[in-house]
């Protein structure tokens, strides 16, 4: 409840209505494109966009509450699911503690980056699997690992060198172990390449730039795009409080033990090594092994117990430096929290729906966007998400997004001009028509605005109905859908965390994490068979085949032990 409070601060506190952080406006629109064409659309992250599709079918939530209710749900997913990676290997203040900071850390991967997020308590879950030592738990770790990966491939990445590099620190000691770990990897793999060649059938998605990041690669301008990376950490860095962190974390990385123990330590040691080598090289970004660094506070957390531990005669003395360093720890990511915003307003919402509703039914839609200060290149991808999100589904391909020329010794600028003519040209010779120019006030000066143009207004009064408007959400529906979310996660995961987890408790507090992991791939295999998820109908058969499975197979398994099996076949380690 206290997790699912704070991630509810935004909407409730700063009044947001629409999701948080600067990617937000492009799950918008991925979801609402996936409900009309399918997962494939979406390319090869359709994790996100099938949880928001699936929870926005079984609620009735529009897609901007679902997709405001799945980051708070997922930052709650991630704290349970640190919680009960901990369980078995610290004592249950330790076991709190890491949830606590496990799920306030989520918030740099709440601000909007919900494939990078979604991908999180599904790996927390899927090395609980791991230390529990049992086939089947591996079985379902790879599920889990593979679940996470068509969420988040780049994440699955890391998250596969953590769990061989834990096994490599296994194969001598515990080699069963090791050939767990590997095995994991190797499966979970499978699933992840089996679900992208699954995507390859059906619509491709929208050859577009999603993020100033997106633009600088597709521009050729790998200078730039290094300096973006390593800027962006300088100026982020701080809010992390890794100087707290990261010293707490090496303190309590010696208690934790078993397989658990080796994956968190593995994890510190990839994010310590992948941020020194990202930053100095500027390949990606270094903020990415930061945000996906959550063996630095449930590793913290332990070293929060050995403090603890260390002071027990001294108990008032022991608890407040726990408490003051929590605080510090907790400080880092609330400033963080509440900082963030929607990157997009009701009135450009509403700009963009008028626009779409009085422009023609069909052919390109070009729209002019220019910044009178600052930067162009993210005002034009964020125009172009925001645009994207607000006109109706079947519209989505048909947003051209154009920066005029204007007198600049800028190198981007200059190119930014050029994609977005191209862009243009192309858009108008595929269709065989002439796209008509809009400019919206929210992204245009109108007094700039060139012959012929549309000018809109957001204050503009139309004749009819919008057409399939995005709607903004209130906090009590957020909350109320987040609820919503986690109960169907829980439902649906806990089948399948009981069978993997032998302890009740640790599944409980799994069970939304493998069930985020369950409806990916229910919702991928539906997909790929015709059933559209974005249908009430098809949220809920994605539902059922997610959680009813998980049930049957433990029904089955249950109805073994007690017709005779014998008892190895429940309890048979890895090894």
């Amino acid at each position: 409840m206290l997790l699912w409070a704070w991630f509810l601060w935004p909407f409730v506190a700063n009044g947001a209505r629409f999701p948080v952080g600067p990617d937000g406006p492009v799950y918008l629109w991925w979801t609402r494109l996936a409900g009309l064409e399918g997962l494939s659309a979406v390319g090869h992250r359709p994790g996100a966009s099938a949880l928001t599709l699936v929870l926005s079918g079984v609620t009735r939530a529009g897609v901007g509450q679902a997709t405001a209710a799945l980051e708070v749900a997922l930052g709650v997913a991630v704290g349970l699911a640190g919680a009960g990676l901990l369980r078995r290997r610290t004592s249950a203040t330790g076991a709190w503690l890491g949830g606590l900071l496990a799920g306030t850390f989520a918030v740099h991967l709440a601000a909007g980056y919900l494939a990078n997020l979604a991908f999180v308590p599904a790996f927390l879950a899927s090395a609980t699997m791991l230390d529990e030592g049992r086939r089947r738990s591996t079985v379902l770790a790879a599920l889990l690992l593979g679940a996470g990966g068509l969420a988040h491939p780049l994440f699955f990445l890391i998250g596969a060198i953590v769990l061989l590099v834990a096994a490599v620190g296994a194969a001598r000691a515990e080699p069963g172990q090791a050939r767990s770990l590997a095995a994991a990897v190797i499966g979970g793999g499978a699933v992840m390449g089996a679900g992208l060649l699954a995507l390859l059938v059906g619509p491709r998605p929208p050859r577009v730039d999603t993020s100033k990041d997106a633009f600088l690669r597709r521009a050729g301008l790998t200078a730039e795009l290094r300096d973006a990376y390593r800027d962006r950490y300088v100026q982020r860095w701080a809010r992390y409080v890794q100087w707290v962190a990261i010293p707490l974390a090496l303190l309590g990385s010696s208690r934790a033990e078993g397989n658990a123990g080796r994956i968190l330590r593995a994890w510190l040691w990839v994010t310590i090594v992948g941020i020194v080598v990202a930053f100095a090289s500027g390949w990606i970004p270094a903020d990415r092994f930061v945000t996906f660094g959550f063996a630095v506070p449930l590793l913290a957390a332990l070293g929060l117990e050995r403090i603890r531990l260390r002071l027990a005669a001294r108990w008032l003395l022991g608890w407040s430096v726990v408490v003051a360093l929590t605080l510090l720890m907790l400080a880092g990511s609330a400033i963080a929290w509440d900082r963030q915003e929607p990157f997009l307003s009701e009135d450009e919402v509403r700009a963009a729906t008028i626009a779409a509703g009085i422009g023609p039914r069909e052919g390109p839609m070009a729209f002019l966007i220019d910044a009178p200060k600052g930067e162009a290149s993210f005002l034009a991808s964020r125009a172009g998400n925001v645009i994207r999100a607000s006109v109706p589904p079947d519209r989505i391909r048909d947003v051209v997004v154009v920066v005029p020329p204007r007198a600049s010794q800028d190198e981007v600028r200059r190119a930014l001009e050029e994609l977005t003519a191209a862009d243009l040209r192309i858009a108008e010779a595929r269709a065989g028509l002439e796209a008509p120019m809009f400019v919206l006030t929210p992204f245009f000066d109108p007094a700039r605005a060139p012959e012929g143009a549309t000018v809109v207004d957001p204050g503009l009064l139309v004749a009819g109905e919008e057409p399939d408007p995005l709607q903004p959400s209130s906090a009590a529906e957020i909350a109320w859908s987040s609820l919503g979310a986690l109960l169907l996660l829980g439902v649906v995961g806990f089948g399948w965390a009981r069978v993997g987890l032998a302890d009740v408790v640790t599944a409980t507090a799994a069970s939304p994490a493998v069930g985020i992991g369950a409806v990916i791939l229910a919702a991928v295999a539906l997909d790929l068979v015709g059933v559209r998820i974005g249908t009430v109908g098809g949220a809920i058969a994605a539902s059922a085949l997610a959680g009813g499975s998980g049930y049957l197979v433990r029904f089955v398994l249950e109805r073994r032990v007690g017709a005779g099996a014998p008892p190895q076949v429940h309890e048979q380690p890895a090894e």
